[in-house]
């Protein structure tokens, strides 16, 4: 199936449209997509109980969090890992929606993101088999709206193939 991109003419897409990936591994994808809310859940979870028995330790608890809070450089970084996470959820939402999978479904693994204090966040993506750098420069326009980017390039990692570096400006 080729189609033409509306506002991009001459620049056509190869792509055939992929049905969702199911079964076990795909919920295993999801947990591990999940990994960071999963994780902070648990932490809550754990930490609600012993506060309700100790309530003197809840000074304990709080007191990173208003140190965080009224430390700016602290803020920053809590912000730009909260941004990183954002960003990393909507490329995922957005490669469910597109073919950025394999024809099997199963979607490209994010590696990790690294922000930048500049407004630049480096998104480290593991292709999977039948998947390109190619691939996603085709959807950069897509990439841009769904990662809140004003500019987005891509480009192989300098050591593994296997590995695209999805750079995103603010």
């Amino acid at each position: 199936m080729v189609s033409e991109l509306p506002g991009w003419p001459g620049r056509t897409r190869h792509h055939f449209r992929i049905p969702r990936a199911s079964g076990p591994p795909a919920w295993l994808g999801r947990i591990i997509r999940w990994r960071v809310e999963l994780a902070a859940g648990s932490a809550v979870t754990a930490v609600v109980p012993t506060l309700a028995e100790r309530p003197a330790w809840l000074a304990a608890y709080l007191l990173p969090l208003v140190a965080g809070v009224g430390y700016p450089p602290a803020r920053r970084a809590v912000a730009d890992q909260l941004h990183a996470l954002v960003v990393r959820h909507r490329f995922q939402g957005l490669c469910l929606k597109t073919p950025l999978r394999t024809p099997q479904g199963r979607l490209p693994l994010v590696a990790g993101t690294i922000p930048y204090g500049d407004g630049r966040l480096e998104m480290y993506i593991w292709c999977r088999s039948g998947m390109s750098t190619e691939l996603f420069d085709d959807y950069l326009p897509e990439i841009k709206v769904a990662c809140f980017a004003t500019e987005a390039a891509v480009r192989p990692h300098h050591r593994w193939g296997h590995i695209v570096v999805l750079e995103l400006r603010r």
